[in-house]
Formats: C-alpha cells, sequence, structure tokens
C-alpha cells in the first residue's frame, strides 16, 4: 500500500492564501497537501521563523503519528487544499511514516536553496517551485495569484524591497509604442 492509497476520512479543506491549516501546538490529524503551497513556520519568543514549504503530495502534521502535537503552523501561500488522512492500521502509520522521512529529506535540500545564494536566484527558485506546485508557467502568473511581497521575503529570507527589485529584474520588459525619437540634428537647427 503506498501512502497514495491511504483512504481519506474526511473532506478536503480548501483554504485561501493566507489561511491557516494546522497552528503549532494543536493536535489533529496527518494532512496530505493537495493543490497549491503551504509554509511552514515554528513560532518561538523571538518570532516566527520560517521552516520549509510543502508542496502537493506532501504530509504535515506527522507528529500526530507519535501522539505529538503539530510542531509547526502550516498557512497556505496562494489557495490551497489539504485532505486528512485515514490511519487506522499499523501498515498504514508505517507507509505515512517512511514517506514523511524521505520527504523531509527533499524539503531540507529545496529550504536550502530558497534560504541561500543572490536574491534573484531566490526569488527565482522560489517563483519555479510555486509555478510548478500550481501547474502555472511561472511567466503568465498574474500578479493577484502570487503571495504578498512580504510572504516571499519571509520565505527567501531577503527584505520585500530586494525581493521586488529581483522580481522586476526576472519580468520581461514591456514593449509599448514610444514616440519617434528626433534627431538632435532636427532639434538644434
Amino acid at each position: 500500500m503506498t501512502c497514495q492509497e491511504i483512504q481519506l476520512p474526511g473532506e478536503a479543506k480548501s483554504l485561501r492564501m493566507g489561511d491557516s491549516l494546522l497552528e503549532a501546538g494543536a493536535v489533529g490529524p496527518v494532512w496530505r497537501v493537495t493543490r497549491g503551497v503551504f509554509r511552514l513556520e515554528r513560532v518561538s519568543d523571538e518570532g516566527v521563523a520560517f521552516v520549509q514549504l510543502a508542496l502537493p503530495g506532501d504530509l504535515l502534521g506527522v507528529e500526530a503519528l507519535c501522539s505529538e502535537r503539530y510542531s509547526f503552523s502550516a498557512t497556505a501561500v496562494v489557495d490551497s487544499e489539504a485532505v486528512p488522512l485515514s490511519l487506522d492500521d499499523e501498515a498504514a502509520r508505517h507507509r505515512v511514516l517512511a514517506d514523511a522521512f524521505l520527504q523531509q529529506q527533499a524539503r531540507t535540500a529545496e529550504a536550502v536553496r530558497l534560504r541561500s545564494g543572490t536574491v534573484a536566484s531566490r526569488v527565482n527558485h522560489f517563483l519555479n517551485t510555486l509555478a510548478h506546485a500550481t501547474g502555472v508557467i511561472t511567466q503568465r502568473v498574474r500578479d493577484c495569484d502570487l503571495p504578498y511581497l512580504r510572504d516571499i521575503a519571509h520565505i527567501v529570507d531577503s527584505a520585500p524591497e530586494s525581493v521586488c527589485r529581483a522580481m522586476g529584474g526576472l519580468v520581461a520588459p514591456r514593449t509599448r509604442a514610444r514616440p519617434a525619437r528626433r534627431k538632435l540634428d532636427s532639434v538644434l537647427a
């Protein structure tokens, strides 16, 4: 039995950009992301720290397998959806635990790419990850489909102004009709 074959006990939960699926310290089921992207964050006395992204197919709240409270909060980066998993038998629990382990290795590598390198490379990687996860071609993503600049900045560990400049550098220059330039000779004559 694969993790994808595990029965779902409840209906999918749809969340709008910025809505929370999990709150650190709460208890609940293990969830599978079916659409969109979530950001996992740890809340401490020093503030909120980005941990990693969760993409379609990823598991959230695997602490529930160990009868633990959620360690992280999970917030929708874009409009997203997740479904709770039914883990009634030991085989299902083991399969989910194994998948969660492998997922964690991949997401840790992903988080490193989102937090190291130039701001432009981090933003570009985030936008490519977002495009892949949502099935939208990066160049066709409308501004209203993107997370807020402050959220992108938090994810890529940069200032919103730097993210704005980096995104501006990634956008193809606009083609607009400009009035014909007059030659300098005709102006001086």
